[in-house]
């Protein structure tokens, strides 16, 4: 599982990047090993062409091939081993075949608005992935799961029917200002709806009687389906979702809102701001 895990995230361009990174390093340096030797032997520097031309024919160029190809295979590789997976007692254990896991559900279960970037689902994956592999580490993971579940919920909630107030009020030649913020949104909903996803799969059915027989997916595609109609559309149409039945508490949907906004707006990587919203999400 490890090497063809590692594989396998080659298809991202940012995994594609790093090994990249890596590789220059490793060539580079077994560039300068070289030439070093040379010098102690007492050859000189005269022959570091033909060395740099070794390392880059040798090492760089076809390793670099290597990862380009995975940009295509790498996906398909990732396929088969989510869907190996599928049944396994043991495949929430490690956090390689949590993201296996969470990348499946996330790519089968949620539709990302149009109005999203892939930096969007690259966020929400990374967040559920962490928040599962945290939940994993407590002794109650499916009372974990819930409960930062529906912290999310709540958060999604307000949040949509705040900024859809705001929208309909702003004037419409502002439409761009709001892009930024439904974004985060459609974010943090798509993290929740994977959440709901991990939860079903793990518990063998929903999440709960809490919440009134409500489907939970229906309610976040709704919320995304809105996102949409936020980002694209001059007239806002009212967000008009019946309110779920969550625990009441009003400072958690302002401090939701301004973790996840954080963490959306910080480049990657942005492990401090990620574990700034775990903290609001999963207290203690």
């Amino acid at each position: 599982m490890g090497i063809r895990f590692w594989l396998s995230r080659l298809g991202e361009a940012r995994h594609r990047r790093t090994a990249v990174r890596w590789l220059l390093i490793l060539t580079l340096g077994g560039f300068g090993l070289t030439v070093l030797a040379q010098i102690a032997s007492g050859r000189g520097t005269g022959r570091w062409f033909f060395a740099l031309a070794v390392w880059l024919a040798l090492i760089f160029i076809p390793l670099w091939l290597v990862t380009q190809v995975f940009q295509t295979l790498g996906p398909t590789l990732r396929r088969r081993l989510s869907a190996g997976l599928a049944g396994r007692e043991d495949r929430y254990r490690r956090p390689s075949t949590v993201t296996l896991i969470v990348e499946d559900l996330l790519e089968r279960q949620v539709v990302m608005p149009r109005i999203a970037t892939p930096v969007a689902a690259q966020k929400a994956r990374d967040a559920a992935v962490a928040l599962v592999v945290r939940a994993n580490r407590q002794g109650d993971v499916l009372g974990t799961l819930r409960s930062s579940l529906t912290r999310c919920l709540v958060g999604v909630e307000a949040w949509a029917r705040d900024v859809g107030g705001w929208a309909a009020a702003a004037a419409p030649e502002n439409i761009q200002a709001r892009w930024g913020t439904v974004r985060a949104l459609a974010a943090l909903a798509a993290l929740s709806k994977t959440l709901v996803a991990v939860y079903e799969d793990r518990a063998g059915g929903g999440v709960g009687p809490h919440l009134d027989g409500r489907s939970l997916h229906l309610f976040l595609d709704n919320t995304l389906d809105f996102c949409d109609d936020l980002a694209l559309q001059v007239e806002v149409p009212a967000w008009e979702e019946p309110p779920l039945d969550l625990p009441p508490d009003p400072a958690v949907p302002a401090q939701i809102r301004q973790a996840w906004q954080h963490y959306a707006d910080t480049p990657e990587p942005a492990p401090t701001a990620l574990q700034a919203f775990l903290a609001v999400v999963l207290p203690g």
